[in-house]
């Protein structure tokens, strides 16, 4: 009898056969047991410190034996990162925490460490504008999905977070100039509309439709939380450190999902410049062509 994690890969590649990439992802989503439930109940400018493991699928990314990013779980061997995160690293030199809280405590016995054999930047990203800034990381070795370890939901094709509030997470700086944050911080912050955001202090020319902001002027992403996500409820300057992390959202399921990456800003949480993220929306067909050997459901 087929285990789990065969009869995963086994659907997941029947899916990619039978079905085009947009199609493709609907059916995808029914394998999806796990993703987006956080621990709870219950960097970052103006934020708060999360309860531990509060966001199963945050991780960090380390070069050279440093916090580098934040990315988000997405599969049992990818994370989701921004594309400025991994520019001119070495893979060999890249390592992924998961299930990490206190990245200064080491005896907490909860997190782990993965290799990277792949380093996927979407090929359009723009090094000036941060256009298309998203890439993805193939682990070594899988993760078992666990209470501490679990992947993120994606969105709904055409889904529209503008007006709802969302969650940014990650170890980025508290303050901007200050020191990243030991434990991991967590944010809610206003997801504005594609026009609001041109009509702030940013030239309306810069924002384009791939990017999104989030954002009230006092609490922010910051340095260090780059690459992680933006999350929400349904119902400038590039600096390393925060890029890369998430900006979720819950839906009405009580799941999170992944509506944006930390991409880039003027500063933290400055008066008329809004946190940009990259819009995930945008990129469910990529992220889904170049995963597809990944798995998306339960591994229990």
């Amino acid at each position: 009898m087929l285990n789990s994690r065969l009869l995963c890969t086994f659907f997941t590649k029947l899916v990619s056969y039978i079905f085009p990439l947009s199609q493709k992802y609907k059916i995808v989503r029914f394998l999806e047991d796990k993703c987006g439930f956080p621990n709870h109940e219950i960097r970052i400018v103006g934020g708060r410190p999360t309860e531990p493991n509060k966001y199963p699928w945050l991780a960090r990314i380390v070069y050279e034996g440093k916090f580098h990013c934040g990315a988000s779980l997405l599969t049992n061997d990818y994370v989701i990162t921004a594309a400025h995160c991994i520019r001119k690293l070495k893979k060999e030199q890249i390592r992924v925490i998961l299930g990490d809280h206190d990245q200064f405590v080491t005896t907490d016995g909860q997190s782990i460490m993965r290799a990277v054999t792949k380093m996927i930047p979407n090929r359009n990203f723009d090094t000036e504008s941060y256009n298309h800034d998203i890439a993805l990381l193939r682990l070594r070795k899988p993760v078992l999905f666990s209470k501490t370890i679990r992947p993120v939901c994606l969105p709904s094709i055409g889904s529209n977070p503008a007006g709802k509030d969302g969650t940014v997470v990650g170890w980025g700086r508290t303050k901007e100039g200050g020191m990243l944050a030991g434990v991991v911080q967590e944010v809610t912050v206003p997801v504005l509309s594609l026009d609001q955001c041109r009509k702030m202090k940013y030239r309306a020319n810069r924002i384009t439709e791939n990017m999104m902001c989030a954002g009230n002027g006092s609490q922010d992403s910051c340095q260090g939380d780059s690459g992680g996500p933006l999350l929400i409820e349904d119902n400038g300057r590039h600096e390393i450190g925060d890029s890369g992390g998430p900006l979720v959202a819950m839906r009405a399921d009580k799941k999170y999902e992944l509506i944006g990456v930390v991409s880039w800003g003027n500063g933290c949480a400055r008066a008329g410049y809004p946190g940009v993220y990259t819009r995930v929306t945008k990129y469910l067909d990529w992220i889904l062509k170049n995963s597809k050997d990944g798995c998306f459901c339960d591994q229990d």
